[in-house]
């Protein structure tokens, strides 16, 4: 498969996995207000169709509510890091290799948009939520695929 091959095929499995993803991660995020991470899955070579394993244990406190499934082959390595600071985040990091051992990798950062939840206030001891905390929106960050050059100490 040639490079230009790998990604394209690597693209068209991103979308539709970056889809399932985002929505685990909301229900995920508005849940515990943060996203959750995976451990990097095993590496794969020239787009072969690979299934995609949660790798366990994972680090999360809320393991139960990080099982994602994806039933569709991925021809990729992806990995899921998140942070909490001034915003709370996570960013997607896929690698696909070709048969001489070249790696290509990029990633896609998210960033919720959270609109608060609304409360009547008008008994003071016990305001009424009038509307739920929620994710209007997610603030992306696509890189383009740039080779991995890996240092030899």
């Amino acid at each position: 498969m040639t490079l230009t091959q790998l990604r394209n095929k690597a693209d068209a499995k991103l979308l539709e996995f970056w889809d399932a993803l985002i929505v685990k991660q909301e229900k995920y995020f508005l849940k515990h207000g943060k996203c959750f991470q995976l451990i990097v899955t095993s590496p794969v070579v020239d787009g072969a169709d690979t299934t995609f394993v949660v790798t366990k244990p994972n680090d999360e406190k809320h393991p139960v509510d990080v099982d994602f499934e994806f039933n569709s082959p991925i021809p990729f390595q992806v990995s899921i890091d998140e942070w909490l600071g001034d915003s709370a985040g996570f960013r997607m990091t896929v690698v696909v290799e070709l048969p001489d051992g070249r790696k290509f990798t990029r990633n896609r950062s998210a960033v919720p948009t959270v609109v608060e939840a609304t409360y009547d206030n008008t008994d003071e001891f016990n305001p009424v939520e009038l509307t739920p905390k929620s994710v209007s929106d997610w603030t992306l960050d696509t890189t383009a695929w740039t080779e991995v050059i890996e240092e030899t100490i």
